[in-house]
């Protein structure tokens, strides 16, 4: 039988590292996607593999990403050995026939073939392994468990010695070695849920709650309350017919009962109080249903009130300034809106909650209340960010005064032409927007710039003359 020339084993060779990488990062992906949570449901069920797996990486898991880590990198140091054995010469030689000399060809062209093979190994024995055993996680990690523990107790003795040295490192360096491996930082939680989300793992859905529980410790209370101008009050000395009147209107659980300024908060009503009051007695003190409020500062985090909320069993927080002042009201409702999105009562409709709502192409319905980013979303424009945070806060801070009760006064932004249609206790409520072309602001832009320019050659003009004469 012939002996393989050399030139055909090398090939041999190069295939079997590539078969090599993609096996090790199979094991290694898949073993990592698979997750403790399903490994100890797996071990639970009866399912051996599982339990050895599980039994590695409990008391073994550095050990086992190392010798990953270590055969990953032997593959790449021969799979670039045996790439130069085979390629080196003949490119050599190419470039030397263009004119190149020996040592300069002999360098450049070992340059180019390790980036070559670097490029190959990550494509087909990184990227796309690894992208297959995160689809197929549980199946490759379970058939590949006993080669899983095989090589990390093989590979012990090997990594003992690099940790040891690393491990001396890393103190002198001022490092505790392990102080930090349990720990999963909010960036990396954030990173799975990507990964978990594009593979069909996690629902978009659960994605955006998780993130919006984590954006919780950020946000103030005041950027979720109800502000006081927003916030249906109850007056203690309306009496007890305009508070059915008002409750029936509104359908709300609970009110902040106000004295004689907006500042004096007395109380808070559970309108259940409020109805069994009605029927038991009609005509006696309401000051006996109210219950004590809960006051919050306007600066406490949305997730401290959250827990100090559940801690108190309190449903409903008056929001207050710096100096005390009413600012408005948030219920634990608003909290958990803040993690699952809008949630609606019987009583309400999502389509009325809407702050804007399209007309036409180019016309838009906005109230006073909507916020500066879902005006930009919708309309698909650049507003410039300011002290405002509402429509009405920009309209306002463009106007530079307040408009009257019923004035409807209008005023072009950008591209928006805004007729202000109802203004009320000196609040802007309803806006009417038409969004002008591009080519017509370019226009009316030209136009004014024409304008002046005209004016000041008008002005010249009339210097001129003036200097003749």
């Amino acid at each position: 039988m012939d002996a393989v020339p050399p030139r055909q084993m090398l090939w041999v060779i190069l295939a079997v590292f590539m078969l090599l990488a993609v096996i090790t990062t199979c094991i290694h992906q898949s073993t990592i996607v698979i997750g403790d949570a399903k490994l100890k449901r797996l071990a639970e069920e009866g399912n051996k593999r599982a339990k050895n797996l599980e039994k590695l990486l409990d008391g073994h898991s550095a050990a086992f990403n190392s010798a990953m880590q270590l055969i990953s990198t032997l593959i790449l140091t021969f799979f670039g050995i045996c790439s130069q054995i085979l390629f080196n010469t003949p490119l050599t030689k190419a470039l030397m026939n263009c004119g190149m000399g020996s040592g300069t060809a002999f360098w450049l062209a070992f340059v180019i073939i390790a980036l070559a093979a670097a490029l190959v190994y990550l494509i087909f024995g990184v990227f796309v392994p690894k992208g297959y055993a995160g689809k197929h996680a549980e199946g490759i990690a379970l058939a590949s468990a006993s080669i899983s523990v095989l090589t990390a107790y093989v590979c012990m003795p090997f990594i003992a010695l690099p940790e040891a040295v690393s491990k001396v490192i890393l103190r002198i360096l001022g490092v505790k070695p392990g102080e930090n491996d349990e720990d999963v930082t909010e960036e990396e939680i954030r990173m799975m849920l990507d990964i978990g989300s594009e593979s069909g793992v996690i629902d978009d859905d659960e994605k955006e709650m998780i993130h919006n529980i984590f954006e919780l410790d950020d946000k103030p209370v005041e950027d979720i309350m109800t502000h006081r101008t927003d916030a249906v009050i109850l007056w203690i000395n309306d009496g007890a017919d305009k508070w059915e009147e008002i409750i029936n209107e509104t359908n709300h659980t609970r009110y902040p009962v106000c004295g004689n300024a907006v500042d004096d908060i007395l109380g808070v009503v559970n309108s259940r109080d409020f109805y069994k009051f009605l029927l038991n007695d009609r005509n006696g003190d309401l000051q006996s249903i109210m219950r004590k409020p809960y006051f919050v500062p306007e600066s406490l985090k949305a997730d401290e009130m959250f827990s100090q909320m559940q801690d108190k069993n309190a449903h409903f927080a008056i929001v207050l300034d710096e100096y005390g002042g009413f600012r408005g009201i948030v219920t634990q409702e608003d909290l958990i809106e803040e993690i699952v999105g809008e949630l609606y009562s019987e009583y309400e409709k999502p389509e009325d909650e809407m702050d804007i709502i399209r007309m036409n192409d180019d016309t838009w319905l906005i109230y006073g209340s909507a916020e500066i980013d879902d005006v930009r979303d919708e309309l698909r424009i650049d507003i410039p960010d300011d002290e405002y945070n509402t429509f009405a806060g920009l309209l306002l801070d463009e106007l530079g005064t307040v408009p009257a009760d019923g004035e409807t006064p209008e005023l072009n932004i950008g591209r928006m032409k805004i007729n202000i249609t109802k203004v009320s206790d000196h609040r802007i409520e309803e806006t009417v927007v038409t969004l002008l072309p591009p080519e017509k602001e370019n226009q009316e832009d030209a136009e004014f710039e024409e304008t002046a320019s005209n004016n000041k050659n008008g002005d010249k003009t009339v210097t001129d003359d003036k200097e003749k004469e």
